[in-house]
């Protein structure tokens, strides 16, 4: 018969995991978790994710920036709320993209802490000084006698250095020269800019909200339906906004040219704060909320039959609004008109016909005879599509911008780095040995090396 096994006899002895045990356990569980957090493949994948998010939001009109509405008129009205249903008709306000953002946020941290912050300390390392040979051994390199002293040859690389830029060091007959050292923080800032813009995008998800509202005069709307993350820990405004007036200015060719509606906005008194008429591109600001002008349209329709006042909605057809009124015999009146100036035109079609026969037109305000039926004329309704939105972190995200176009301007300076060894030979001439190296503008750098040789040796011959 086997024996108990070692983990028998703990079990029995209760032995407990020894502490050198348990630490080394812990440290390699923390070491896989660094690295896994930190890793840059998993930064591709969570940013490529995040592109199928951003294209998912492209595809499919958004709640918050046109209402249901505008789903269901690319979609249908099934295919629609489907869409509405799973979220992603306000897929930026879905738990799945803020879990997203905030793990792509640990993941850049953690990868900022491991593989970019750190590298901070090579700035304070100095170059080091390098013998002939050592420097004979860099991309750039040559070596040349001269026939001036050497400290007349010394001060005219420094010069020559000096003149271009480089910062120059000498430790006796050694020289180092290094240009463009600030480029390498361009990793460090740009990172920086990116955790604050993912810092602007959580803070916008957390306490931001957004909304459409389809509103026609002299209606009040408040934002009780405004549409915002599960885990919102924000505030609604306790203000109020009224619509006074709204309308439509075409090109001569009958296209929309701008649309405009009038805004008031009152405290929780009904006391009038700010008043502004807005347009396409022109919102009114007020306590953190930006009111846009999204859309424009003819609601519906004002008509009497004789004393019979019908209000018909209208829908839009082209550059026209329509209305339909049925009649018995399968047969329907169609009610068209292009804006609230222009003349309301009757359409009549039966079933038989091939297409719908004009009756009249009637101008605002004005009668027309229908066989013995007087109809009037009596203008329509406007509505305007407003979308509103809160974006508290829209500030951050300027901060971010900032600093990451910093740390791309950053990236474009190279780092260029040069070593020299300037040695007294026996004509009491120099042996020049200079070379150096850099990762960007190689070929800029090889000439300027070749140059500064260029000059010396021409020098030396004077």
């Amino acid at each position: 018969m086997n024996g108990p096994t070692v983990s028998d006899r703990i079990i029995a002895r209760q032995e407990p995991l020894s502490a050198p045990t348990f630490i080394i356990y812990s440290e390699k569980v923390k070491a896989w978790l660094s690295n896994s957090l930190a890793s840059v493949k998993l930064t591709v994948f969570l940013i490529s994710l995040m592109a199928v998010f951003v294209l998912l939001g492209a595809w499919c009109p958004q709640t918050s920036q046109g209402g249901q509405d505008k789903v269901f008129e690319q979609f249908g009205e099934q295919t629609g709320q489907f869409l509405i249903n799973i979220g992603v008709a306000n897929i930026f306000h879905s738990p799945a993209f803020l879990l997203l953002i905030g793990f792509l946020t640990v993941n850049i941290i953690f990868g900022s802490f491991k593989h970019v912050f750190p590298k901070l300390k090579l700035l304070k390392i100095p170059m080091p000084w390098l013998t002939a040979n050592q420097i004979l051994k860099m991309p750039v390199h040559n070596e040349f006698a001269a026939n001036i002293p050497l400290s007349a040859m010394k001060n005219k690389v420094i010069a020559y250095l000096n003149k271009n830029g480089y910062k120059v060091k000498i430790n006796g007959e050694q020289l180092t020269a290094e240009q463009g050292k600030f480029g390498r923080l361009a990793p460090t800032v740009t990172h920086i800019g990116l955790l604050t813009l993912l810092t602007g995008v959580i803070w916008t998800s957390l306490t931001g909200f957004s909304g459409f509202k389809p509103v026609i005069p002299g209606e009040v709307f408040q934002f009780g339906d405004a549409e915002h993350s599960k885990m919102w820990i924000g505030k609604l405004p306790n203000w109020s906004a009224s619509v006074s007036e709204t309308h439509r200015e075409d090109y001569p060719s009958g296209e929309a040219k701008q649309w405009y509606s009038s805004i008031a906005v009152q405290d929780k008194e009904g006391k009038l704060i700010k008043e502004q008429t807005i347009s396409v591109n022109n919102p009114l600001s007020y306590d953190g909320v930006d009111i846009y002008q999204s859309s424009w349209s003819l609601k519906s329709l004002k008509i009497r039959f004789g004393n019979e006042l019908k209000t018909l909605s209208l829908q839009p057809m082209g550059k026209l609004f329509a209305a339909f009124l049925p009649l018995p015999d399968e047969a329907v009146l169609i009610f068209s008109v292009r804006d609230a100036q222009s003349p309301l035109r009757i359409f009549a079609k039966r079933k038989d016909w091939t297409a719908p026969k004009l009756l009249t037109q009637i101008l605002p305000s004005k009668t027309a005879n229908l066989g013995n039926v007087a109809v009037t004329y009596d203008g329509t309704i406007a509505q305007t599509g407003l979308q509103y939105k809160c974006d508290p972190g829209l500030p951050i995200v300027f901060i971010a911008f900032i600093f990451i176009i910093g740390g791309i301007s950053l990236a474009a300076i190279p780092h260029k780095q040069i070593w020299a060894q300037l040695k007294e030979n026996d004509s009491n001439g120099t042996l020049v040995t200079i070379g150096g190296t850099t990762k960007k503008g190689k070929v800029s750098f090889a000439r300027q090396i070749a140059k500064l040789v260029d000059q010396l040796q021409k020098v030396s011959k004077v």
